[in-house]
């Protein structure tokens, strides 16, 4: 519980520092577009309107490709069964300061995003409600939610201590994505290994198009948030490096390896665009899709919005790629967001059935032709986007590589948060060259080993 306390606290000072950042949507003035459903769905919105009609749920949201499919969505489902869906939509790193601040009161939301690094501490903190219960009530969960259609290796983001926390709304690996008009321009194949991605890099970083110059990769890195520590994480476990091991709890910064993964981190990012310790994924993805670098890694989220010919001046020039491998062989992330369910709500069966309705199987094609990530095993499977086979590969490696299976079990180390909070820290003063990598890390482990010990 001391650990809890000191946990809950250091996040509330972090948060009130950050400040604001909530952003209510505003409902649309137009009416829900008609679709004429099966009776099945029909029958099932009747029933949910006869128990909840009139009811209002509050549900907080990160700014997302998801949420942007969502509030297309969420209309019909109001209309359908007369619930009302008050929305806060929040920037990502803003918003899990202010969740983790909400530990020490409850949270005020009857629904809640949870990325897969969330998931196992809201668990471990009974902030969130298991969902077994709901998933094999066939009266709240109808046939066309199909469950078991979501990939497992997603299915697992929202699970903790074989229990189902969150149902996968935005599944996701780590894509290199690249223009295929530059590598063929300059005869270049994708990397298939982290030394081949940096060559990659350094050869592409200043050349000219259209008589501008572009970089060799964007990625994240943004410093003093999380976000460089999870795109370092990427490369991290394929050098076989870790943060903390699990079982024994062993603090393994210090680790030749860990140490060779950030140099290589912090190599790669030489060749990023200017400004590159502020980006975030926003920014990342936004400098590919304008055309400013050659290479982008990132989360397979990004796909659907760089074929977005309205948002993306690359649509349709861009090849797709697994992850590469590193020295110790392959590995390859996967995360993403969940939806839950705080203990705190006063309308769980309600909630349940608006999640029902967003992550179901029968939706699933609007969603994704709304612009949302996929999640669902029989969508891989129609292969009608140019990144499904990538996605495929990269899944294919998170089942079969115990490094991927290391990587996502560290998200169950208490203090998880804590802990990155602070290597994020050190990783920027590395970065920015205010400390060598071997200096940060050994940082990195002192602090790390200060965190545990409250625990």
């Amino acid at each position: 519980m001391k650990g809890i306390i000191k946990f809950a606290l250091v996040i509330v000072i972090i948060a009130i520092i950050v400040g604001a950042g909530y952003i209510f949507w505003p409902k649309p003035e137009h009416k829900p577009e008609t679709v004429a459903h099966p009776q099945s769905v029909l029958n099932w919105a009747e029933a949910v309107k006869s128990q909840y009609g009139n009811m209002t749920l509050t549900l907080a949201a990160v700014t997302h490709p998801a949420t942007d499919a969502f509030k297309k969505m969420i209309p019909e489902f109001e209309d359908l069964t007369g619930i009302d869906v008050v929305m806060t939509e929040m920037d990502e790193t803003i918003y899990y300061e202010k969740l983790n601040t909400m530990v020490l009161m409850g949270i005020p939301y009857d629904g809640i995003y949870a990325a897969s690094e969330a998931v196992p501490t809201l668990a471990m903190l009974k902030q969130i409600m298991p969902l077994d219960d709901f998933i094999a009530n066939e009266s709240m969960t109808p046939e066309w939610f199909n469950f078991s259609d979501i990939v497992p290796a997603y299915r697992e983001i929202g699970s903790y201590q074989g229990k189902t926390y969150g149902i996968p709304i935005a599944g996701e690996t780590v894509l290199v994505m690249y223009r295929k008009d530059l590598f063929e321009q300059y005869n270049k194949t994708p990397p298939e290994t982290y030394q081949e991605l940096l060559d990659l890099a350094r050869f592409f970083d200043g050349k000219t198009v259209n008589g501008e110059s572009i970089s060799g990769v964007s990625i994240r890195a943004q410093t003093g948030g999380l976000e460089n520590t999870w795109a370092w994480s990427s490369f991290l476990y394929g050098y076989n490096g870790g943060m903390v091991d699990l079982e024994t709890l062993q603090i393994e910064f210090t680790k030749k390896e860990t140490i060779e993964s950030l140099k290589y981190f912090i190599n790669l990012t030489k060749y990023g665009p200017p400004g590159i310790e502020g980006f975030s994924f926003p920014e990342a993805w936004t400098n590919f899709q304008m055309g400013k670098s050659a290479m982008l890694v990132e989360a397979s989220a990004a796909a659907p919005i760089i074929e977005d010919p309205e948002k993306s001046l690359v649509a349709g020039k861009v090849g797709y790629a697994k992850f590469p491998r590193g020295p110790a062989g392959e590995c390859v992330f996967v995360g993403g967001n969940s939806l839950t369910i705080p203990e705190a709500s006063k309308h769980k069966e309600a909630m349940w059935s608006l999640i029902v309705w967003l992550a179901s199987k029968y939706n699933s094609p609007r969603y994704l032709e709304y612009g949302g990530v996929i999640t669902r095993i029989s969508n891989l499977e129609e292969k009608t986007y140019p990144y499904y086979e990538a996605i495929l590969d990269t899944l294919d490696i998170a089942g079969n590589t115990s490094l991927s299976w290391k990587m996502r079990e560290f998200f169950e180390v208490a203090g998880f948060y804590e802990i990155k909070v602070q290597v994020s820290i050190l990783m920027g003063e590395a970065q920015v060259g205010n400390m060598t990598p071997e200096e940060a890390c050994y940082r990195m482990y002192e602090e790390t080993r200060k965190i545990l010990k409250g625990y």
